[in-house]
């Protein structure tokens, strides 16, 4: 494998609201049940974009390695660490994405074995000290011994695979929780608000879920297209029906007159909040995944009883959730081409470009691309 390497350029951010900085981290002495991995691709997710701003929910001690969405090439194994989460055994070589460490001690960890919810976790991957190299903006990242990791199948290729670090993990873990309060029933309607790497994925399940109609609300139109082959059996362009009453007007007449029993938040802009209830007919459920920003919305929560509405709300997820998405690709690749999700890759040192690219709506999903980096 040659010579170790000892320090690891990296993008970092170190104030708030401004560009992201490159410098050369040392790369941390390996201990047992750690793993130092070469980042071959690293996703930029919405929330890197709000974190950049300074306008996430999250605020984490500045200075701040970014990325938590990576696929990364195992190039050292610490003493001890010999299998992913399912017993798969790990070499050199391999392909690995991982979860966020948690404490594996607390109330949630241990009892409620959602682990995603952990009281303790406070310093995942993307938002913790360069000095730990634990974010994907970066040549190398360092994997410790609290960290759940997956390996990535041979048949999946690296572009396949990338969404699962973040949105799909996400969306598998929505779809989980849907599933425990309020299934998607046969010929259900489902709208999904947002046509995004979270939207994206959830018409995906949506339409593997039985639902016979679904709705997906967004723009541009490229995004939509790739919805449609996704599942989608219509969409709402809300660059041409850009009124919400109308919007509400359309969905109203796909689903007679009754509205969706099922509507999906992953538009990520508080507003959409206000909006999907409407979408939404009685007896219905609201999914919620997108909502990370701090912002408020006025809402009448006398619609929550009037529609008799369960809501759900589900960020993030665990390893276990990884290892379910990309089974689903696995089982489905040979006909859905997932490595439509990524629009556009960067080099290392044009993260700024790509933040602003993501901010602008101008890519689905931007990617930094290491696999030719010297």
């Amino acid at each position: 494998m040659g010579e170790r390497p000892k320090t690891s350029k990296a993008a970092v951010l170190v104030e708030y609201g401004k560009p992201d900085v490159m410098m050369d981290i040392k790369i941390p002495e390996m201990r047992p049940n750690c793993i130092l991995v070469k980042v071959k691709l690293a996703g930029i997710c919405g929330t890197d974009v709000h974190q950049n701003h300074g306008t996430l929910s999250i605020k984490p001690p500045l200075p701040n390695l970014q990325g938590h969405e990576t696929l990364g090439e195992i190039i050292e194994l610490g003493e001890g660490r010999v299998q992913d989460i399912a017993g798969r055994p790990l070499k050199e070589g391999d392909r690995i994405m991982w979860a966020h460490p948690f404490c594996g001690e607390c109330f949630f960890c241990k009892v409620e074995r959602k682990p995603y919810m952990c009281l303790k976790s406070g310093k995942g991957y993307g938002f913790s000290d360069p000095e730990l190299l634990r974010g994907g903006f970066s040549e190398y990242v360092f994997v410790n011994e609290e960290t759940e990791v997956v390996r990535v199948p041979d048949s999946i290729k690296d572009e396949e695979a990338l969404g699962v670090g973040c949105a799909f993990r996400t969306v598998v873990s929505g779809f989980e929780r849907l599933k425990r309060h309020a299934p998607i029933g046969i010929a259900d309607t489902v709208v999904v608000q947002g046509a995004g790497p979270i939207g994206l994925y959830a018409t995906l399940l949506a339409a593997h879920s039985g639902a016979g109609k679904v709705i997906v609300v967004g723009a541009p139109a490229g995004r939509l297209e790739l919805a449609k082959e996704w599942g989608a059996t219509h969409t709402i362009n809300i660059d041409e029906v850009k009124n919400h009453e109308d919007r509400v007007k359309t969905v109203m007449e796909l689903t007679a007159g009754l509205g969706a029993e099922v509507c999906i938040e992953a538009a990520g802009i508080p507003a959409a909040f206000v909006e999907g209830f409407d979408f939404l007919r009685k007896d219905s459920v609201y999914l919620v995944m997108g909502q990370t920003s701090t912002k408020t919305v006025e809402f009448m929560p006398n619609k929550i009883l009037q529609k008799q509405a369960c809501i759900i709300g589900s960020g993030s997820a665990d390893a276990r959730h990884f290892y379910l998405a990309l089974k689903f690709i696995e089982n489905t690749r040979d006909k859905i081409d997932y490595s439509k999700m990524i629009s556009s890759t960067y080099d290392l040192e044009d993260i700024n470009v790509a933040l602003d690219n993501m901010a602008k709506g101008a890519d689905i999903k931007a990617v930094i691309d290491n696999r030719n980096r010297k």
